[in-house]
């Protein structure tokens, strides 16, 4: 038989002479801490924090903005995954600048209008390029 057949094997054979007591294996516990809760005030104080608007730090969250509008009103409340990315952006504002999560692009232009860092010219022009393309979907639907 083949290697991993032989090592699969073995595992079973040391999980079977764990079993009987005869073969002490290492064992890992793994405490995981309970999901914070956050209310209206919480999410909007963490969203200032960051100085985002609430459409920006719903994409930040891969939410709706209603959701986001919700939260703050009070009338829902952020659970699960949400309350995790939430407690990590509460504890390191700077994780999303970090992680290039939300990059921040400052313009400058000439007297023309064209601007002056080359790299940029290219990315303007791109969203330039889907703001037409937009336009056009919504005319042709």
């Amino acid at each position: 038989m083949g290697e991993a057949f032989e090592s699969i094997m073995r595992g079973l054979g040391e999980v079977k002479a764990h079993r009987e007591g005869k073969l002490k294996l290492k064992t890992t516990t793994i405490k995981i801490a309970p999901l914070p809760a956050y209310d209206a005030g919480a999410v909007k104080a963490i969203r200032l924090d960051l100085g985002l608007s609430q459409s920006v730090f719903a994409q930040v969250l891969g939410v709706a903005k209603k959701t986001v509008e919700a939260w703050e009103a009070g009338r829902n409340v952020p659970n699960g995954s949400a309350c995790r990315f939430l407690e990590v952006l509460r504890k390191d504002t700077g994780f999303i600048k970090r992680e290039r999560i939300v990059i921040y692009v400052t313009q400058s232009s000439d007297a023309r209008g064209a601007p002056k860092d080359p790299r940029t010219a290219s990315r303007i022009a791109a969203k330039k390029d889907t703001k037409v393309q937009d336009r056009k979907s919504e005319v042709v639907r």
